[in-house]
């Protein structure tokens, strides 16, 4: 069975989750992406967020593992999530059309979020409040 590997990054500012949407999707989902070959997490992360948002990473920190399907394909999901400070003013790039910040306040089902952070990320940023 295939699994997409994928690093994801938690980015809170004023107690809320950057989210991003893809060109020609409807569902936000964490900024990040795949590990190219011999890539370490950390490098995927500096390039996609540098690519996506156009931010550096200033410092990260594991957040979870979290296993689930892919949002835009039928196959599973491994994906590490980690918690990034970052340098910058994250903008949409690349691939990206769009970015929101979510948080309980302006809930989920407002957006279409992925169902990894909508089931997992989300509620555990907010009971740990690090979110509103």
């Amino acid at each position: 069975m295939k699994i997409i590997v994928k690093c994801a990054a938690i980015i809170i500012a004023q107690r809320s989750l950057l989210l991003t949407r893809k060109r020609g999707t409807g569902t936000f989902i964490s900024p990040g992406g795949k590990p190219m070959a011999g890539e370490d997490h950390l490098a995927c992360l500096t390039r996609e967020l540098q690519e996506e948002l156009g931010v550096q990473v200033k410092s990260y920190r594991p957040f979870g593992l979290f296993h689930g399907q892919a949002e835009f394909e039928p196959v599973a999901i491994e994906n590490h999530v980690y918690h990034v400070e970052i340098i910058g003013q994250p903008r949409a790039g690349a691939e990206i059309e769009e970015i929101a910040w979510v948080n309980y306040r302006k809930p989920p089902c407002e957006i279409p979020v992925g169902s990894i952070f909508r089931d997992n990320v989300l509620p555990l940023l907010y009971q740990q409040e690090l979110i509103n």
